[in-house]
């Protein structure tokens, strides 16, 4: 056991020492995780890397020496030993009497020093320096603390460095062994199937050969010597064709480049078009669907449903043409719907495409919708042709025939005395498409009651579906039959008459011959009239005009 007053002087001392200890070995800590932090510095320079999290490492290794010797000061016992040792290297004077008064120990038997070993430790504490041995343990201490906070400084300066290089995505210091090269275009985007023009240019001394190193994402490696024109310092090399992203780099002599990113994309494009049609109900017609198709012909009212597939994903697909544009509905997996679009006119559309970078499809696909007219049905008179002229005793022989693309409803013949309405006769029924139906009909005249001069109009109709699948009635043209007298005198002309009697003659000539022409007129306005109603007319129960 050391002596009380020994043990009090040197218990001061040793927590001073201790205290230095504890600085030297954080100092000795942070120092090595900095310099950890410059050589992952140094690996991205060479290399031409960075990443966004490389200041943690050195950072949790400044943390682990922290933790390591703030454990090893709490475990350390008081050392009056080390702080004796320590003293005497400061104070060589002492030549081991430090030393030895700390080694007495008091006698077993009566526990008290003797008088020898007193004088020992008297002349210790008398030592005339003595007061100077707390100040050299004291600036130890001090020198420690300043190393300490250096040591950390320089470690918060490397983990900015290093912080900053993540963030630009470049390396600190740039790169050392490549500080001449320059590499175009770099991280690029090109469209997949095109070629890429890739060049190096050295701004030094340029080297003997340069490759360029491609590593596909299917893990291929494609390795492609640059060439140089004479003393060009640019080196130069083609990829004909870019199927995947990878990354790429060039090599020259032992060195190379950072690796640069190669990405890959596509423009919009369409795959298959398929069409399916609902006709009309009144066509018969059944449902159709036509397998990649861009041009589709049906009857007006067909409803028309049209789904697109694409090489990608895209957010707006568009048909363009005519001042209007029609949208699809776009689907998530590639594709688009245009649901239940009706057919009334004929049109051509180009297709807009825009994925979701806003690229938009180079060379746009025409549709063409032919959209056919679903006509009237053609009805005519087969006899008698013309405008006959009749007794009121005759029957009138009426024949006629009609035809529809889509099939008739009804068909038959109409006819009538000026100023009335007609008489409609019905034939016959459901004719099928595209079938010639005959009939005839023969009008008893005199039945009608019909007197001499006038005349009965006739004519034939017939009934199908238009396209809003209403019934509609088509008439033929209409004709005339004049009620001639029953009995008619013709006289021959008398060159020895009387000049009197020749004058009336040609006077009722004249008057004859007005009387025809007026006829002749009142039908062509007639017959005209008819056929504009016609043109106009939309639905059935026509009207003799």
């Amino acid at each position: 056991m050391m002596e009380t007053r020994l043990s009090i002087g040197l218990a001061a001392l040793e927590k001073s020492l201790r205290r230095a200890r504890f600085c030297r070995e954080l100092a000795v800590g942070w120092l090595a995780a900095a310099a950890f932090g410059v050589l992952v510095l140094l690996l991205q320079s060479l290399a031409g890397w960075t990443s966004p999290v490389a200041w943690l490492v050195p950072l949790l290794g400044g943390l682990a020496a922290v933790a390591a010797a703030w454990a090893r000061h709490r475990r350390r016992q008081p050392d009056a030993r080390a702080v004796v040792a320590a003293i005497e290297r400061e104070f060589p004077e002492l030549r081991h009497l430090l030393s030895a008064a700390a080694e007495q120990q008091p006698d077993p038997a009566s526990g008290q020093l003797r008088y020898l070993q007193l004088r020992v430790i008297d002349e210790a504490l008398a030592h005339p320096r003595r007061a100077f041995w707390g100040n050299a343990l004291e600036q130890k201490y001090s020198v420690a603390r300043s190393a300490s906070v250096a040591a950390l400084g320089g470690l918060v300066i490397v983990l900015l460095a290093l912080a900053h290089a993540g963030a630009r995505d470049r390396p600190a210091f740039g790169s050392w062994r490549l500080p001449e090269i320059t590499v175009t275009p770099g991280d690029t985007e090109v469209e997949r199937g095109t070629s890429l023009v890739v060049a190096a240019r050295f701004g030094g001394t340029p080297p003997a050969e340069a490759t360029l190193v491609v590593n596909g994402a299917s893990g291929k490696t494609r390795r492609i010597p640059l060439e140089r024109h004479l003393a060009d310092p640019v080196f130069g090399a083609s990829l004909d064709e870019v199927a995947e992203e990878g990354f790429y780099h060039i090599e020259y002599g032992r060195a190379k480049t950072r690796d640069f990113k190669l990405r890959v994309f596509d423009y919009p494009s369409l795959a298959r078009a398929d069409a399916l049609l609902r006709f009309p109900d009144y066509t018969g017609l059944t449902n159709k669907t036509i397998i990649d198709t861009r041009r589709v012909s049906a009857v007006e009212g067909t409803r028309l449903t049209y789904t697109l597939q694409f090489n990608k994903p895209v957010v707006r697909a568009q048909w363009v043409g005519g001042g209007q544009s029609i949208s699809f509905s776009v689907q998530s997996n590639a594709t688009a719907l245009l649901a239940g679009f009706l057919l009334t006119h004929s049109a051509r559309y180009a297709l807009a495409l825009e994925d979701a970078a806003g690229r938009t499809n180079k060379f746009p696909a025409d549709f063409v919708l032919q959209v056919l007219t679903n006509r009237r049905p053609e009805v005519k008179l087969d006899f008698p042709r013309g405008d006959p002229r009749v007794s009121r005793l005759e029957e009138l022989q009426l024949e006629a025939e009609a035809t529809d693309e889509f099939g008739l409803l009804k068909y038959g013949v109409g006819f009538g005395l000026a100023g009335q309405d007609p008489n409609l006769v019905e034939l016959g029924q459901s004719a099928p498409a595209n079938q010639k139906r005959q009939f005839s009909y023969l009008i008893p005249l005199e039945d009608l009651n019909v007197a001499d001069d006038q005349v009965l109009a006739y004519f034939a109709w017939a009934d199908d579906y238009g396209p809003d699948g209403r019934v509609r009635r088509t008439l033929s043209d209409i004709f005339f039959a004049e009620v001639r007298p029953f009995e008619e005198t013709f006289r021959a002309d008398q060159s020895g008459a009387a000049s009197d009697a020749g004058q009336g003659s040609e006077q009722g000539q004249g008057q004859s011959e007005t009387g025809i022409k007026l006829a002749e007129m009142q039908k062509e306005i007639v017959i005209a009239t008819w056929k504009l109603q016609q043109e106009d007319a939309t639905s059935a129960n026509p009207k003799s005009p």
